[in-house]
């Protein structure tokens, strides 16, 4: 009997003609699968696209590796693999500098708190000490050779990793786009620099880090000066960096001059043995390059870290920008730079005063500083409001951005350590949303609700906004109350073609 053509098809065009039958979505794939043995191959592309390991210690690790490696041998889904994401779930207690540099010793801790000694024992390490040891990458390292269409891979882990992940890399993944998560080269204070740390930092498959921004005012931190510079040409292919805040118990740590003289040391070293083509890295360490991030997270910010970030990359190359700022710093970005290619934003306007009050404050218009930093900004299509954002600023985005906007977010607050007044947003601004944001798909409005009611005038005007809208997706609307109440969500969905409000 003649073969069907549905048998003989290649699974990347079967994904194709799944993509056009009705009635088959994410979760329903495992039966989608059983109807036919070409479906079967469609739906294994689907099913094994992205594979993520949650490594809680290195013997789980092993038994997880194992179990993937069976189900992709027996599937023959290998092929399809795109994304790998590790994520490390340290379940220990947030107090990690209790541990001495060596990490074999403990520091005196208080009676009161002794139930925590049990946890300093060396048998109980933090997961990242334990993947200390070289041998522990192993199993990543078997999964990595054995998937040999990998395009992605995340790694969420402080650091200390090991030379063979480096060497599989290089070998098998080349053209792997590398994405580090909550890298940290100061995890271990007192402890010599992780080489392979630094040569994976170097790497020509890193394209987005995030790291830790500790809660400092000096602007010679470890993490980001060398952040600095490997987006001055080091890192020829990184176009994402992410500064994340950091509360921990390690923000206290003073710069050091032998830690950076150290890690110079390392990069030099590193560079002699680069691999990458074209490129004088040596020139490069000595005289940096302008930077073409697209996109950069700023979390906390003064007006010597904005200086150093815009010395060293391209503002105008940027397409997503997230920035904590307040009305001191705004102005000099709005001289000084441009952001031609941007095409999302997210502002957090912050003006929670910690110390003595800032020359700007009570002089400066908040209104004025906001919109004029708004206006240098192109036609956007995300945008994210967060904090103290004035109301002529809010209205100001919206007339100006609302016909390219496909998503918003306007979420008014202070901050969980607040004891001011919950901000509003005003009827007003909503009635701008309701006539100038036509196109908007994806909506986050956050409301405050009056204590003891249930609605308010804002809560009115966003329902009669939402029963009118047209939208291919759910938009959401959440109410907060004042400080002290609840969270209450409210949702708008989509049934037999209307819209409709459901709490």
């Amino acid at each position: 009997m003649a073969a069907r053509i549905l048998d003989i098809l290649p699974a990347e065009t079967l994904i194709s003609i799944a993509g056009h039958l009705d009635g088959i979505a994410g979760p329903d794939l495992s039966s989608f699968s059983l109807t036919n043995k070409a479906f079967h191959a469609a739906a294994a592309c689907f099913l094994f696209r992205d594979i993520h390991i949650l490594v809680k210690h290195p013997r789980r690790l092993q038994r997880d590796v194992d179990s993937w490696l069976a189900v992709l041998g027996r599937t023959n889904s290998a092929r399809h693999v795109r994304r790998l994401k590790m994520t490390f779930l340290d379940k220990s207690l947030p107090h990690s500098d209790l541990y001495s540099p060596d990490r074999h010793m403990i520091l005196p801790v208080p009676k009161e708190t002794s139930f925590y000694f049990k946890h300093r024992s060396p048998e109980n390490r933090r997961l990242r000490d334990a993947f200390v040891d070289p041998e522990a990458w192993t199993p990543m390292i078997r999964l990595l050779e054995a998937l040999p269409g990998l395009t992605d891979m995340v790694i969420e882990h402080e650091s200390s990793f090991s030379p063979l992940l480096l060497e599989t890399l290089r070998t098998h993944h080349p053209g792997c786009r590398l994405e580090l998560n909550g890298f940290d080269l100061h995890c271990s204070e007192g402890a010599a620099i992780n080489a392979h740390d630094v040569a994976l930092l170097l790497a020509p498959q890193l394209r987005s880090i995030s790291i830790k921004e500790y809660y400092q005012t000096s602007i010679a931190h470890t993490n980001e000066s060398v952040m600095l510079r490997l987006i001055g040409g080091l890192s020829p292919n990184l176009k994402i960096v992410k500064l994340e805040p950091f509360f921990g118990g390690r923000h206290k740590r003073k710069y050091d001059a032998d830690f950076e003289n150290e890690l110079q040391a390392l990069i030099a070293q590193t560079l002699d043995h680069s691999l990458i083509s074209g490129k004088d890295l040596s020139r490069i360490l000595k005289s940096p390059e302008l930077g073409s991030l697209c996109s950069l997270t700023l979390q906390k910010t003064n007006p010597d870290r904005l200086m150093a970030w815009f010395r060293a990359t391209d503002f105008a190359a940027l397409r997503h920008l997230r920035l904590t700022a307040s009305p001191g710093e705004l102005p000099w970005l709005t001289t000084h730079a441009r952001f031609h290619k941007l095409e999302s934003l997210e502002l957090n306007y912050n003006e929670v005063i910690v110390g003595p009050r800032p020359a700007w404050e009570g002089v400066a218009n908040r209104g004025d500083v906001a919109i004029e930093f708004l206006a240098i900004m192109p036609a956007l299509t995300s945008l994210s409001l967060e904090g103290r954002v004035p109301s002529p600023a809010v209205q100001f985005a919206l007339s100006k951005f609302g016909g390219s906007l496909r998503k918003l977010s306007i979420r008014p607050s202070y901050g969980s350590h607040s004891r001011q007044e919950y901000p509003r947003i005003a009827p007003q601004d909503l009635c701008v949303l309701s006539k100038t944001c036509m196109w908007v798909q994806d909506l986050t409005v956050t409301i405050t609700v009056p204590t003891f009611q249930t609605s308010s005038s804002e809560m009115i005007e966003a329902s009669d906004w939402g029963g009118t809208r047209k939208s291919d997706r759910v938009h959401q609307i959440r109410r907060v109350g004042a400080m002290g109440e609840g969270l209450v969500e409210t949702a708008l969905f989509r049934e037999n073609g209307k819209l409709f409000w459901r709490d």
